[in-house]
């Protein structure tokens, strides 16, 4: 047996994944909270609010992937049996958690995505049936025949 299959994450590499797993942490906590709001957003229909909220939104998630990057070759390392012991346990323990935390996240996304798909398609809707219908309803009504019946009814 080798003594690598046998030894702890060193301490410094330890401290290093810790630090990005609590920002990590911090990263879902404030997502979690801005698709809260959005969801909020989406029910009131202020869509101007939510459009003003996601570019925040891509930042979020922009920040925690680049802040997977650097935890990921140590905990692929923990994974693959490299490091035993106390330090690599709490890796193991964390990294899952935080992978679980993305999980949860995506399916919140995912429900917000859908959310503001049928918002969109119910105001189409109501749009649609708010316009006027007919074979002219798209022209102006200087080019509209009926508009013109109201002015040649008089004269």
């Amino acid at each position: 047996m080798s003594k690598a299959l046998t030894t702890d994450v060193p301490p410094a590499a330890h401290a290093k994944a810790m630090r990005a797993l609590d920002e990590f942490d911090s990263l879902v906590s404030q997502y979690e909270k801005l698709l809260d709001t959005q969801q909020v957003l989406v029910r009131t229909s202020n869509f101007a609010a939510l459009f003003e909220m996601a570019s925040r939104g891509d930042r979020l998630a922009r920040d925690a992937a680049l802040c997977g990057k650097r935890f990921t070759p140590l905990v692929d390392a923990v994974a693959s049996g490299q490091f035993t012991g106390p330090r690599a346990a709490e890796i193991r323990r964390r990294s899952f958690a935080a992978r679980s935390n993305a999980e949860t996240l995506s399916g919140a996304t995912s429900r917000l995505a859908s959310a503001c798909s049928s918002e969109r398609d119910i105001m189409g809707r109501e749009i649609r049936k708010s316009l006027p219908s007919g074979p002219q309803a798209g022209l102006p009504p200087a080019y509209r025949t009926d508009s013109q019946r109201f002015l040649d009814s008089r004269g």
